[in-house]
């Protein structure tokens, strides 16, 4: 992920500064080997998940927001921070009561410094983005700016719109994990510029959970694990995970490299050859007995 996270930062050394704290202060924390979310107690609840609501509310720009932000503290083992998109666009639908995955077009726009991530109903999964350079800090605050359009540039609906994100954060070679991915959390955005969906519209929409598959990195690693116990003639020694043009994947000595991305699982190199899928990584977790 070299070309995601150093690339287009070598000259942040000279712009790095702090905004002021926008709404909500999407707060997090590294301890014990993890990264904590939302430590400022700003987020809500939606079922399992942290959800973080940004509401579209500047009258001179209702669908763009850059006033909320991010903030950590005790990220002490430098790198860089980034964020990982964990699901397509889901828009609510108040005459259904629930979250679509289809059949709608707004699009989400995240940015920072030069960098633009477009996520939509079908496309954005796994893109990864730039929160911030930690070479000299522990802390810090920092602002992306979120835009919620439609392609052919008219207005969006009023209404919520929610994607689902983790933070993780990488060495500056950007081929060693250093802040094991979070949880996966929830940014909803709120927008009632037409005054068509109010803040009691909101509150039924985040009472609903949305049913949507979610990595689980930590049970990616154990199923991992148990590969390398099982088949030591692919995986003959511990590897670390990383991320590999979309996969969360080790690689080993022999050329093998083993991924899993969109709910399956991929072999490539050495004896294996060519990338191929292996099947669905539920099938793989029930045979390592990690149901």
């Amino acid at each position: 992920m070299k070309h995601i996270f150093v690339g287009l930062f070598v000259s942040f050394f000279s712009v790095m500064a702090y905004a002021h704290e926008g709404q909500p202060n999407m707060g997090f924390a590294w301890r014990n080997g993890k990264i904590e979310i939302d430590t400022r107690h700003q987020g809500s609840s939606l079922g399992e998940h942290t959800a973080f609501v940004i509401p579209f509310n500047d009258a001179l720009a209702p669908y763009r927001m850059g006033d909320s932000g991010f903030t950590g503290i005790g990220f002490n083992q430098g790198g860089i921070l980034g964020y990982q998109i964990e699901s397509t666009l889901l828009k609510w639908s108040s005459e259904q009561s629930q979250w679509l995955r289809d059949s709608f077009s707004e699009q989400l726009v995240i940015s920072r410094l030069a960098a633009e991530n477009v996520v939509t109903n079908e496309e954005g999964n796994g893109l990864q983005g730039f929160i911030e350079k930690l070479t000299n800090i522990s802390h810090f605050e920092s602002h992306a700016i979120f835009r919620i359009e439609k392609p052919d540039g008219s207005l969006p609906d009023d209404g919520a719109y929610m994607v689902f994100i983790n933070i993780l954060g990488m060495d500056e070679s950007g081929e060693r994990i250093l802040y094991k991915p979070s949880d996966p959390f929830a940014l909803v955005f709120h927008i009632n510029a037409q005054k068509s969906f109010d803040n009691l519209a909101l509150s039924k929409a985040l009472k609903v959970a949305p049913t949507i598959e979610l990595n689980d990195y930590d049970r990616m690693d154990a199923l991992f694990d148990w590969a390398e116990s099982q088949y030591k003639s692919l995986f003959p020694h511990p590897a670390e995970s990383r991320f590999i043009f979309g996969y969360y994947a080790r690689c080993y000595d022999n050329s093998v490299c083993v991924g899993s991305k969109n709910g399956r699982i991929y072999t490539a190199g050495g004896i294996l050859g060519d990338i191929r899928e292996q099947g669905a990584i539920a099938d793989f977790y029930n045979l390592a007995g990690l149901e």
